[in-house]
């Protein structure tokens, strides 16, 4: 309802006429969840800060985003990765493009993939605010929720390859130690999955779409869960679903950070370098930390140790 309401509110202000209003700012989203819903509101809530701001929206696919592009704006927020698709294939390059709710590694590339084409956006007017957590809150994660584990495993597959790097680097500040698989396909998952639980007292699952899905995220829980190794997640559902914990940000933690990075270009005209998000949440999952015998500090408590972390 609430995002049915928002919708119409965009669908209203693209059929009135343009007031000439210099701050007008669209909203292109990936679809009708209430991720995007929320993150549309957040933004919403701090454009309402600017006077003479105008918000448009519309939704891939839709009647609303065919009016979307006829209109007039300063800065295209596209939400989620088909909106990011969308936008670097088809948005007026003289338009400035901030990219949210998608992966570092999502977005990066799909910039790569889209320079060269005819309508690319010009670089230096695109930026994002990525959906995952830095390297060094998700070890740091680790290292404040379980400080006598040292040995972490990964499994990246094609999306998350690049990572690898920078999660060393985070590991090794923080005297962990990684044991990483590196796959190109999901029907190696399984395989890679025994040998780095023989080696690690920790399982760090990264979003990659090509090796991860309902039934491969499913399996890959049981399989850690037999061996009594811990998995952290990287959102709340998935630690609903049986992974021990997780830091991530929610969509209005996303959708207020978008809407600051939206009042400061409306006011200053350029963008920030693509960034992280900056707010951030802890969930845990109780019931699994008791099967796995871990004793773990609440929620607030951690997450506040690796905010004084990242403040230090």
């Amino acid at each position: 309802m609430r995002f049915a309401a928002l919708v119409f509110m965009g669908i209203v202000l693209l059929a009135s006429p343009l007031g000439a209003s210099a701050n007008t700012v669209a909203l292109l989203l990936s679809g009708t969840g209430t991720s995007y819903s929320e993150v549309a509101e957040a933004i919403q809530n701090e454009l309402r800060r600017v006077p003479d701001s105008r918000v448009v929206s519309g939704v891939v696919g839709t009647a609303s985003a065919e009016a979307l592009a006829r209109e007039s704006r300063k800065l295209l927020i596209a939400v989620g990765t088909l909106a990011t698709q969308e936008a670097l294939r088809n948005a007026d390059p003289n338009v400035a493009l901030l990219c949210v709710l998608v992966p570092r590694a999502s977005f990066e590339a799909m910039l790569a993939a889209s320079r060269g084409e005819r309508r690319t956006p010009d670089p230096r007017r695109v930026s994002a605010l990525f959906l995952d957590q830095p390297p060094g809150r998700q070890m740091e994660l680790i290292r404040q929720a379980l400080p006598g584990l040292s040995r972490i495993g990964m499994i990246l597959g094609p999306n998350s390859a690049g990572e690898l790097d920078r999660f060393a680097v985070a590991a090794e500040g923080r005297g962990l130690k990684l044991s990483v698989e590196q796959i190109t396909r999901d029907t190696a998952l399984f395989p890679a999955l025994q040998r780095v639980l023989a080696d690690t007292d920790v399982l760090l699952a990264l979003p990659d779409p090509q090796l991860i899905n309902a039934e491969t995220a499913r399996n890959l829980l049981l399989t850690s869960f037999r061996t009594r190794t811990p998995v952290i997640g990287y959102s709340a559902a998935y630690v609903r679903a049986g992974a021990l914990a997780a830091v991530y940000s929610t969509p209005a933690q996303i959708g207020a950070q978008t809407g600051e990075i939206a009042r400061s270009f409306l006011a200053a005209g350029s963008l920030p370098a693509p960034q992280f998000p900056k707010q951030f949440s802890v969930t845990v999952n109780a019931r699994v930390a008791r099967s796995l015998g871990v004793v773990l500090d609440d929620e607030a408590a951690i997450r506040e140790r690796i905010a004084r972390r990242e403040r230090e």
